[in-house]
């Protein structure tokens, strides 16, 4: 009998362990997004703002987790009836809901934009390589075109005009630009996905998990 709950502890060990790796490692992709989102280009229409705040709200989420998940692991180790009370207690199921669903949210806005980025490099024929290395200036044009269309859909060509003339809308971002928000996507699809690996293992998606089984 003790040897079972050995093991199972040394389950928990490792699920603990994992999910703090996870939330650590979505937390520096978190910040290191929000820190350097000013050079990358915005194709979010008037809900830049509202994309900004949650960003902001996802990475602070997964700091709170990565802090939550290496203190459970520490104590799994040392004190591991400290994480049985805990589990036990409604204020902390309620806290660690409301943080994963927050970090689940920024990352599914986060994979929603990616999605809309390589959609647009798609429309123009573009691969993510290529935005990567480098476009020559046609290719660029045609690329910030598209970007003014997705952020303000149903303009015309003569307005798109009108706008790059007042300085309103970039005629041709760089090719920094372009690489700087490629690479933001990246690291944002990245991010999300250890996010919802980390609520997999031990969060709100492996509670609704249990809850459709145990129902099953």
């Amino acid at each position: 009998m003790s040897e079972v709950k050995a093991n199972q502890r040394e389950s928990e060990m490792v699920l603990e362990a994992a999910g703090a790796a996870l939330s650590c490692g979505a937390m520096v992709l978190g910040w290191v997004v929000v820190l350097t989102s000013g050079a990358a280009i915005s194709f979010s229409g008037g809900a830049s703002s509202v994309l900004t705040v949650i960003a902001y709200g996802a990475a602070s989420a997964s700091t709170a987790q990565c802090i939550n998940g290496v203190a459970r692991t520490a104590i799994e180790a040392n004190n591991p009836e400290w994480n049985d009370m805990l589990d036990s207690q409604e204020w902390y199921q309620n806290a660690t809901l409301a943080i994963d669903v927050v970090s689940i949210g920024g990352a599914s806005a986060a994979g929603l934009m990616t999605i809309r980025g390589i959609k647009l490099l798609n429309a123009q024929g573009i691969t993510v390589k290529e935005a990567l290395k480098g476009l020559n200036r046609q290719q660029r044009k045609r690329l910030s075109k598209e970007i003014a269309r997705s952020n303000a859909p149903g303009i015309s060509n003569t307005m798109i005009k009108f706008f790059e003339r007042a300085g309103q809308i970039e005629k041709r971002w760089s090719n920094q630009a372009i690489r700087t928000t490629t690479l933001r996507q990246l690291k944002d699809a990245i991010g999300a996905s250890l996010t919802f690996a980390g609520s997999a293992l031990g969060g709100s998606i492996r509670s609704i998990a249990v809850a459709v089984v145990a129902e099953e």
